[in-house]
């Protein structure tokens, strides 16, 4: 059920409450960092995340260090070896250690194809944090060395602030070539040693540049569930796994929080108007907040609709051990839309103990949005699973299936887009005698494999080989067709 939260007061703040941000875009060891959780193995606990302590950054499985890898492949499903270095390019934001080290979680194209990448990395130095990082590529794949930092541009944009873990997540393209970032950072609140996770928002210039029109030098942090009471100063906490632009220059959220300092967490979402303030107008008192029956709901990504309806995606819990895949449909000013759904949301069961969404795409023309995700748990290994929305019909209407790689191990999609003529690609992982492989798969909108994509619809590259860390985080669509994915690989 969407409930009401009262808040003693909305904050939004550049950079700051008794921290400082040192420098913004590309400064050395001047980078944001966030928590960056292990990208969620499946089990939804986030324990980390949810405490409102810092989480662990990016500690993976398996190797010290990664690197990340772009690939392109042609439209008919085969490898593009004119792309980067013989169809790959490995691109090292830096030197890992401890655990922690390069992780991806986006990738967009830009008007002109330029690539776009956006993740974390370990802080140099001696520094045990995480920065956010945005990379671009031409559209080709190489390092864009026009892109970053003001006056020393190397093809990055890092961000630091104030030496805490940053948990970068996903990231837009604005049609006028400014790049928006979403994510979160654990600080401290001011009483005693407690931290609590904070929404971050960050706004490039085309160039890389910090964009100073919004936050302060291109931030935001906000912690809209402050204190409740002068007797009871512990915070709670809220996170923007995703953000979305509507027609107004308004941006919206989506991820998880909570009231209270402790606790089960809920989906929640929160608007900014273009300069990074928070509009009270959203939802209910200027939040969503949806909690299906006290245990766990998470928002983990949105798409804005052509007529700036939210598409919310992730996972609820409508009974214990229950956790299913969930679409949220909201109106342009963040009520429930009660002609998708009677309270505006669905969840979908496919016979495993956990599903969940990540990824979300809409069409070109906007009818059609997908969502991708997995299911796990159970007897069974793990299967991406896929969701067709037709965007002016209901929740009954969807389309929504298992779609597994292979029938004998794990595999899961991450991300997913559609090309002009409105195929679906999904991207992911396969595994395969244990090493982990890139996936893409095109589907028809009736939710079917196409069989001219690939073998068999599917298309798969082992960048790493004998690798368990090798998955296709982010997938985009060029304007001749051309797919391009990226994700992190284990160094070898």
């Amino acid at each position: 059920m969407l409930k009401t939260v009262k808040h003693r007061s909305f904050l939004v703040r550049g950079a700051a409450l008794a921290l400082t941000l040192a420098c913004m875009t590309g400064c050395g060891d001047d980078d944001e960092p966030t928590p960056t959780p292990t990208p969620d193995a499946g089990t939804n606990t986030d324990a980390g995340t949810d405490a409102g302590t810092n989480p662990t950054p990016d500690a993976g499985t398996g190797a010290l260090d990664s690197d990340i890898a772009v690939v392109r492949f042609n439209e008919d499903g085969t490898h593009d070896t004119t792309f980067g270095a013989g169809g790959i390019t490995h691109v090292d934001f830096g030197t890992g250690r401890d655990g922690t080290r390069d992780s991806l979680w986006d990738v967009r194209v830009d008007a002109t194809d330029r690539i776009v990448l956006f993740g974390n990395k370990r802080a140099d130095g001696t520094r045990a944090d995480t920065d956010r990082v945005v990379a671009r590529l031409t559209a080709t794949g190489a390092l864009d060395t026009t892109f970053g930092s003001a006056g020393t541009p190397n093809g990055f944009s890092v961000l630091n602030l104030s030496n805490l873990n940053d948990g970068m997540r996903y990231g837009f393209i604005q049609p006028d070539g400014k790049i928006m970032t979403s994510g979160y950072t654990s600080m401290p609140t001011g009483v005693g040693a407690q931290a609590a996770n904070r929404i971050v928002l960050q706004r490039l210039n085309d160039n890389g540049t910090a964009d100073d029109a919004f936050g302060w030098k291109g931030v935001v942090t906000s912690a809209p569930f402050q204190a409740q009471s002068e007797t009871n100063p512990e915070w709670g906490m809220a996170e923007a796994y995703a953000a979305g632009m509507q027609s107004n220059g308004s941006y919206v959220t989506t991820g998880y929080g909570r009231s209270a300092s402790s606790g089960t967490v809920d989906l929640v979402s929160f608007r900014y108007t273009a300069t990074g303030a928070l509009d009270p107008t959203w939802g209910t008192g200027g939040s969503v907040v949806l909690d299906l029956a006290g245990d766990n709901d998470r928002g983990r990504n949105l798409v804005v609709l052509n007529d700036d309806r939210v598409l919310h995606v992730g996972s609820g819990t409508p009974s214990a051990q229950n956790i299913q895949a969930l679409l949220l449909m909201q109106t342009p000013d963040g009520q429930p839309d009660t002609t998708f759904a009677p309270e505006g949301y669905k969840t979908y069961g496919l016979e495993r103990p956990e599903q969940a969404f990540f990824g979300v795409a809409k069409s070109a023309d906007g009818n059609w949005a997908a969502a991708v995700g997995y299911r796990a748990g159970g007897s069974g290994n793990d299967d991406g699973i896929l969701a067709i929305i037709p965007t002016n019909g209901t929740a009954e209407e969807v389309i929504i299936k298992a779609t597994p790689i292979s029938a004998t191990e794990n595999d899961r999609f991450w991300s997913v887009a559609f090309d002009a003529t409105n195929r679906i690609y999904a991207a992911g992982f396969v595994t395969e005698g244990g090493d982990n492989q890139m996936v893409v798969a095109r589907f028809t909108t009736d939710g079917n494999l196409d069989p001219t994509f690939g073998t068999g619809g599917i298309a798969k590259i082992n960048v790493a080989t004998a690798a368990t860390e090798e998955s296709a985080r982010g997938i985009a669509i060029q304007t001749d067709g051309k797919i391009v994915i990226g994700g992190p690989i284990e160094k070898q």
